[in-house]
């Protein structure tokens, strides 16, 4: 017991000196809260911090506490404060840190501060504070920090700050400031922070930052800055993180963010650009973080993050308009974790586009306009876990645009609008082989066309269902073998499937033999009565690229056939339409060009034959003059012998 009670004695002797309202503790910590309307009588000695919150204090008097020798931290917050007498922190030169936060202050008398040269911290956030004059910090030569953000200033000395050499934290935000003088901040050299965002701010002077060579974090976001001049952001080598998102911007000039070397987060979103100059981003070798998002961009230069090569994180979403990625857009970036593309206006990708994106974990193409992708789009994108391709356009992909992809294992395609016919097979297949990667299988991954199979789930199609391999295009069949006997029709068409299907057993059975062994190409077209049937063999270990019989059902009438490498092309042409008069205009331009060729080659052979007879003729009459010299000569020789 009495060990207990000479633990406790520390403490009890403390409350015995803490008033009403208060709490303290043996570390020098006061606490107090509630009706109090002055500063309370707390002992002097052994206070070192002292908060008041929630008080009815309004006014600080004069040499309020000059008996806390020892008070180094002062916080009233969330009070009634709304004067502070000019002599208000004299006789307590000892402070390092006063936060008057969340009161009413407006006004503060102009060398209320005088006597705090050992001052650090100065916290003035959340009050009703319109004006600062110049004379206000004079005397507070070692202050590190300063927040006079979510007042009311609309306008600043240029000299207002010239004494704050020593000053690392800068915090304007939330006040209503249009301009800034030129000079405003050329005497802080040790700055490391400047927040001035959700102010009022149009324009920026050049030369604002020339002599922040130390800031490493500059916040503009949210104001209404229309323009920057050039070179604005050249003279910040240590600066970490730049934001100028929420502003006004249409253009940046050329070579803005060139000297950041040290760059690690760059914001940019929610400005309504039109376009970015080819050079706008200089050596980035340490961004990781770019966002730029919420603009007016229909395109993007295709060296926008060649110098970011060690970049984690690209957010270029939201985009209304952007509808256009240049092929080489994503080149340099081997260390990409993380794209969003996301609700932008993007048609159609380029086959080499996400090539280079070996490190590529997620990717966000969700709500665009894509209505199909290049079988190779992903086939250098091993690490990929996260793919996101909900509410496009899209209508088909190939079967195998995942193949490379070993690393998925969430996949977003619900909310598309799937033409479910024999080409959506072979996605269809890889949806029903892995159904665990799909995780919105059950929101809508299901048909959009035709009528008849809208909403049917796209895991669960068949090759029946939509007569894959039974349905042959009426322009061309390729057979590995030649056809021999052409197959009339037996039937009618039918309008069920049923019916077609009957069709097909009659003219099965009483068409004459076929050839066995044909290897055909499905019809991307629902079957009608124009179309040629293919009969599947029971024998064959159900391979839908291989048939037993090929039957020609209901179909044209076959007008041409081709035997090449080994495939015979069998050609048809439609009864009605363009195209079946166009056939027939060629046909009869090409019959008369025969007969026009046949009868230009008969009259020149009978203009040969001719002149081939009075050559002949020519010959012999020369001949016969020859052998009449000769005979007379040897006559002659022989009467003179």
């Amino acid at each position: 017991m009495w060990f207990t009670f000479i633990l406790l004695l520390p403490q009890l002797t403390l409350s015995a000196h803490c008033p009403s309202g208060c709490a303290c503790n043996n570390r020098g910590a006061a606490k107090c809260i509630g009706d109090i309307s002055d500063i309370p009588p707390l002992d002097p000695k052994t206070t070192f911090l002292l908060l008041l919150q929630n008080t009815n204090i309004k006014v600080l008097k004069d040499r309020s506490f000059q008996s806390f020798s020892l008070l180094l931290r002062l916080m009233i917050t969330h009070s009634a404060i709304d004067t502070i007498q000019p002599e208000a922190f004299y006789g307590a030169p000892q402070f390092r840190s006063i936060k008057l936060s969340s009161n009413a202050l407006s006004v503060f008398p102009p060398k209320v501060f005088s006597e705090q040269s050992n001052l650090e911290q100065l916290q003035l956030d959340g009050n009703q504070i319109v004006s600062i004059s110049s004379k206000l910090f004079e005397g507070l030569v070692n202050l590190k920090e300063l927040d006079l953000s979510k007042n009311r200033i609309s306008q600043l000395d240029a000299d207002v700050f010239q004494n704050l050499t020593e000053l690392i934290y800068l915090n304007l935000a939330g006040n209503q400031l249009r301009n800034l003088p030129k000079m405003l901040f050329h005497n802080l050299r040790q700055l490391e922070s400047l927040v001035l965002s959700s102010n009022r701010l149009e324009t920026l002077e050049s030369g604002s930052f020339d002599h922040l060579s130390k800031l490493c974090f500059l916040s503009l976001h949210k104001n209404q800055i229309r323009e920057i001049p050039p070179r604005l952001f050249w003279h910040l080598p240590s600066l970490l993180n730049l934001s100028m998102s929420g502003n006004q911007l249409q253009y940046i000039p050329a070579e803005s963010f060139y000297f950041l070397p040290n760059l690690t987060m760059l914001t940019l979103f929610k400005n309504p650009l039109i376009s970015l100059p080819d050079q706008l981003m200089g050596y980035m070798p340490r961004l990781q973080e770019l966002y730029l998002y919420d603009t007016s961009l229909v395109t993007v230069p295709w060296n926008l993050f060649a110098n970011m090569t060690n970049l984690r994180f690209l957010n270029l979403h939201l985009n209304e308009k952007l509808n256009f990625l240049p092929k080489d857009l994503f080149c340099c970036l081997p260390n990409l974790n993380k794209l969003s593309l996301k609700y932008n206006d993007l048609r159609a990708l380029e086959p080499d586009l996400f090539s280079n994106l070996t490190s590529l974990e997620i990717l966000m193409l969700n709500d665009n306009k894509l209505e199909s992708l290049p079988a190779t789009i992903f086939s250098n994108t091993p690490r990929l876990e996260k793919l996101d391709l909900s509410c496009n356009h899209l209508k088909y992909l190939p079967g195998d645009v995942f193949t490379h992809t070993r690393a998925l294992n969430v996949l977003s395609l619900s909310g598309n609008s799937w033409k479910c016919d024999c080409s959506i097979m072979g996605i269809a297949e890889w949806i029903r082989d892995n159904p665990r990667l799909v995780n919105d299988s059950d929101k809508g991954v299901a048909c959009y066309e035709p009528y008849h199979l809208q909403n049917h789930s796209l895991q669960t199609l068949t090759h029946a269902e939509l007569k894959c391999g039974q349905v042959v295009s009426q322009t061309m069949i390729m057979t590995t073998s030649i056809i021999s006997t052409q197959v009339p029709a037996t039937s009618t068409p039918q309008s069920s499937t049923a019916s077609s299907t009957n069709a097909r057993t009659t003219a099965t059975s009483t068409a004459p033999s076929i050839t066995s062994t044909f290897a055909t190409t499905a019809s991307r077209f629902s079957p009608t009565s124009d179309h040629i049937y293919i009969k599947q063999g029971n024998d064959y270990n159900n391979d839908l690229a291989f048939y037993e019989k090929i039957v020609l059902d209901n179909g044209p009438e076959i007008v041409h056939n081709n035997y090449y490498g080994g495939w015979v092309y069998l050609w048809s042409v439609p009864s009605t339409g363009p195209f079946s008069g166009f056939m027939t205009a060629l046909y009869i331009v090409h019959l008369v060009t025969g007969v026009v060729l046949i009868v230009a080659t008969w009259y020149a052979l009978y203009r040969l034959h001719k002149v081939m007879w009075m050559l002949q003729k020519v010959t012999m009459g020369d001949n016969q003059r020859i052998m009449t010299r000769r005979v007379r000569r040897f006559s002659q020789t022989l009467e003179e012998a």
